[in-house]
Parts: structure tokens; C-alpha cells; sequence
């Protein structure tokens, strides 16, 4: 953080993501330069982050409350599996196994994923890593049921921005029937 007009220039450098951590001990700083009150910035930015924790868990509970459970796929599972693209990701795979589907991002080893079927053409994607975020895969389809492309979006509105899922656009490779 630069201050200009006090000539003050402060640098935090950690190995961590967490943002209250480093912020803490930005501000734990600042107000020590400034000599203004202490304030125990680790419970402050705890309680913002457990607020925020609330409030995304309340807004997945009410996105599963609103699904309707009974919708199906407009496809049999089958025909989701295939090769896929994306421009940032490269090739990606969705292979069945058994009764189920699973997403791999083939220059990205720690990204497989189980399909979990959400509702109508969209699945929940729960990652093996689990300090991946969730995702959901939308499919869009053809005039003739074929896949055109799929679409992705985090599941939790705390999902860490890094992942980018809105920005992927997962294009068949094969022809899809």
C-alpha cells in the first residue's frame, strides 16, 4: 500500500491466499505509523469472512431448495461423453464410467471430476482435489440434439476467482450425435 502524501510505502509478502491474513497485518501496521488505536484486525476480517461463509451457504442451500429434482438430461449420458476444447484449457475429456460421467482437463492432471446430474442439462462437477472448487457444466444443444458447446460457473458465490469457470467454452471435438 503506497501513502503518498506520508511518503509511506508498505509491503506484505506471504504464501498464502488468504487475504485477511495479510490485510491484518497491513493494517496492524498502518495503524501503528498513524498511532491510532489498536484494533484486532484478525477477528475483524474473521467475522467478515464468516459472514460472507453464511451468506454463500444460504444462497447454495436456496439454489438447491429451487432445483427441480426431478428434470432429466435431454440426452442419455452416453452422448455427453466425448472430447471437448477449450481455448485457455486445451483438450478436455468426458468419459462415462458406469452410470455416472466424469470431466478430466487434460493438461491439468488435478482436475477430474465426478458429474453429478443438477438439473435439466446441467451437472455438478465435484472435483477428486477437493481444494478445487465446485463447478457446474451446462450444456447447450443443437436443433438436433447434438452438443453445440458447454458452459461452466462456480457453484459457491465464495468460489476463488483464479478457477475463471465463467470464462470457458467447452467445444466438441467430435461429432456429437
Amino acid at each position: 500500500m503506497l501513502v503518498p502524501e506520508e511518503n509511506l510505502g508498505v509491503i506484505v509478502l506471504t504464501n498464502a491466499e488468504e487475504d485477511g491474513a495479510f490485510d491484518s497485518i497491513l493494517y496492524h501496521l498502518l495503524d501503528y505509523y498513524f498511532n491510532l488505536p489498536s484494533t484486532d484486525w484478525i477477528a475483524a476480517f474473521k467475522s467478515v469472512r464468516d459472514m460472507r461463509e453464511e451468506e454463500a451457504a444460504e444462497a447454495m442451500k436456496k439454489a438447491e431448495g429451487n432445483r427441480p429434482a426431478s428434470s432429466k438430461p435431454s440426452l442419455p449420458l452416453e452422448k455427453y461423453a466425448g472430447a471437448y476444447t477449450d481455448a485457455w484449457y486445451g483438450p478436455i475429456t468426458i468419459r462415462q464410467e458406469g452410470s455416472e460421467l466424469v470431466i478430466s482437463f487434460d493438461h491439468t492432471p488435478t482436475m477430474i471430476g465426478d458429474l453429478q446430474h443438477w438439473q435439466y442439462d446441467t451437472f455438478k462437477a465435484h472435483w477428486r482435489n477437493r481444494r478445487i472448487e465446485d463447478a457446474f457444466i451446462t450444456f447447450c444443444l443443437k436443433a438436433d440434439g447434438s452438443i453445440e458447446s458447454a458452459r461452466m460457473a462456480a457453484v459457491s458465490p465464495l468460489a476463488d476467482f483464479s478457477f475463471d469457470y465463467q470464462d470457458l467454452l467447452l467445444k466438441p471435438t467430435e461429432k456429437k450425435q
